[in-house]
Parts: C-alpha cells; sequence; structure tokens
C-alpha cells in the first residue's frame, strides 16, 4: 500500500510540472507575412510570368501526434493570399506597343494569387525547460492560382485604347514542406508559438494566354511550361496540448 501510495504522488507530481513532456497531441493554428520564392517571384528577362507574385499573408492550421517523447507526426494545411507586381506585364505590353508603333500609359487592374497545401510528414520535438522546439518535413498537395492582370493602353496619339490582358489559371501538383516552431506555455495547456516554413511545388501552367486586342487587330501570347513556386511563411498562433 504504501509503495502504492508513492507511485501515486510520483506520478501527480509528474502530471502537474510535466504537461509539456506528457502530452501526445498538438492543435494549433498560426498567421502572419507569406513572401514568394521561385521563378514567380524574380523577374526574368522574355518571361512575362517571372516577377508577379508579391508579398502577402498566410494563416494555416496543425495538428501533431507524437508517437515517442521526441518522434511524431505533423498534418497541416495553409493558405496563401499574396499581392501581384503588373510591371512585368506592363513591359510586355509595351512590347506590344512597339509593333504598333505607338506608346501607352497603362490602367491596371490585377486579382490576388493564390498558394493553398495540404501536408503530412515526420516532426521532431526538442524540449528545454518549459520551451518546446519542433521542426518537421512535410508532403501533400498544392493547389495554385495565378493572377489576372487587365491594363488598358491610352495613347496621345489615338484616341483608340489597346487591352492587354492575363487571364487567371489554376494548377495542381506534388507539394514538399519544412519549418520549425518554438512553443511557449501560457496557461494550463494553451501554449504560445512562431512558426516559419517554407511550401513548394515544381507546377505545370499550361496555356497561359496575354492577349492584346486593340480594334479589329488581336496578339496572343500563350505560355507553358513548368516553374518552381513556393512561399515562405514567418507567424506566430496558439496552439492547445491534449
Amino acid at each position: 500500500m504504501k509503495s502504492t501510495l508513492t507511485f501515486c504522488l510520483i506520478l501527480c507530481l509528474f502530471s502537474l510540472t510535466a504537461t509539456a513532456q506528457n502530452t501526445r497531441s498538438f492543435l494549433s493554428i498560426s498567421g502572419g507575412y507569406s513572401l514568394p520564392v521561385g521563378e514567380m517571384a524574380q523577374e526574368k528577362l522574355n518571361d512575362p510570368l517571372s516577377g508577379l507574385a508579391g508579398s502577402g499573408y498566410y494563416g494555416q492550421a496543425n495538428y501533431d501526434f507524437r508517437v515517442f517523447r521526441w518522434l511524431g507526426l505533423r498534418a497541416s494545411g495553409s493558405k496563401n493570399i499574396n499581392t501581384t507586381n503588373s510591371g512585368p506585364i506592363i513591359s510586355k505590353a509595351d512590347s506590344y506597343a512597339t509593333l504598333l508603333g505607338d506608346s501607352y500609359t497603362w490602367d491596371t487592374q490585377v486579382s490576388k494569387w493564390k498558394l493553398n497545401a495540404l501536408l503530412i510528414g515526420p516532426a521532431l520535438y526538442l524540449n528545454f525547460n518549459r520551451v518546446q522546439f519542433e521542426a518537421h518535413l512535410q508532403a501533400g498537395k498544392i493547389w495554385a492560382n495565378s493572377p489576372s492582370v487587365n491594363l488598358i493602353g491610352r495613347s496621345a496619339q489615338d484616341s483608340e485604347p489597346v487591352n492587354v490582358d492575363l487571364l487567371s489559371a489554376s494548377t495542381s501538383a506534388m507539394g514538399y514542406g519544412a519549418g520549425a516552431s518554438l512553443r511557449f506555455p501560457l496557461i494550463k495547456n494553451l501554449f504560445l508559438h512562431f512558426t516559419g516554413d517554407i511550401i513548394g511545388a515544381e507546377a505545370e501552367l499550361k496555356d497561359v494566354a496575354i492577349t492584346a486586342t486593340k480594334g479589329s487587330y488581336q496578339l496572343v501570347d500563350k505560355i507553358s511550361d513548368k516553374r518552381f513556386i513556393g512561399v515562405v511563411n514567418v507567424g506566430a498562433g496558439f496552439g492547445i496540448a491534449f
């Protein structure tokens, strides 16, 4: 009986003082700043799709299940919404204007570009007193929507405008992710965490068309190729351990 009571007392003390080490599941959300990486983030000559992607924001939800004290599985779902830089399309539109023997000022309308991902993979956990460090590698599926861009060109010499349009396109591919987080306990099982992730994929864009129209005259450029698209996400959020 004495041994049993001693064991129960030790078990109770352990559960009160080492909750972070004893829990097996973590459910968390985060959000913050998103920066594009890959070929859509860097401008290149003769590639109007390069340099289109700008910075933005993201939201992410995660579920961790710890198989061992230091190793587990992590599933994540994220959504990125990023701005669009119209500069590369304006450069392409200026090349069309040269063919027409004129120069134009451009009124611009752009949509956002989006990247969604569902990923799963192993996670590593290291505990430093009450702070937990987590790192992960993941694979899964990504879905991307390239932006639409509409330019209306007006010339002082000609009253008839030129319309240059890049239509939105969608693609999906096998994606990969990696990242880490620091978790700080707040109240009971609630924790604050700071996170950083990189998510990307080699995705194929098919028949992305840039169309220039002036009256009955129309010029169409179609682009079909594979390119790496991705984001770096840095943010913070909250979670619960159970």
